[in-house]
């Protein structure tokens, strides 16, 4: 039950925190924010996926994250490419598949 109980303290903060950032009615974004906000998909993407990336079963094994780390580079290419965030996903899963069935262990 306490478990239960962190876990929705935990996403009522993070509720409260955006709610904060969004009742701004009538406000602009301001200078200082614009870039950063623009940054903020990347990160969270970043955050979730670099432990799997890197390690998916708890330990660094080059044969376990091959295909991870071909999808990776894909994904970096074609953001650099066309500096859109959908189109990188994309790209970084359809290389994720395709390295799973190409490559020998992953």
């Amino acid at each position: 039950m306490s478990d239960l109980l962190i876990i929705a303290a935990v996403g009522l903060g993070t509720y409260a925190m955006r709610a904060a950032f969004l009742l701004r009615r009538g406000e602009a974004v301001r200078e200082q924010e614009a870039p950063v906000l623009q940054q903020v998909a990347p990160a969270v993407l970043a955050a979730i996926t670099l432990p799997a990336l890197l390690a998916p079963r708890g330990t660094v094994s080059l044969p376990d994250t091959s295909a991870s780390l071909a999808a990776a580079a894909a994904c970096f290419l074609i953001w650099r490419h066309t500096r859109r965030f959908p189109n990188a996903l994309l790209a970084g899963l359809v290389t994720w598949w395709l390295a799973l069935a190409i490559l020998p262990g992953a």
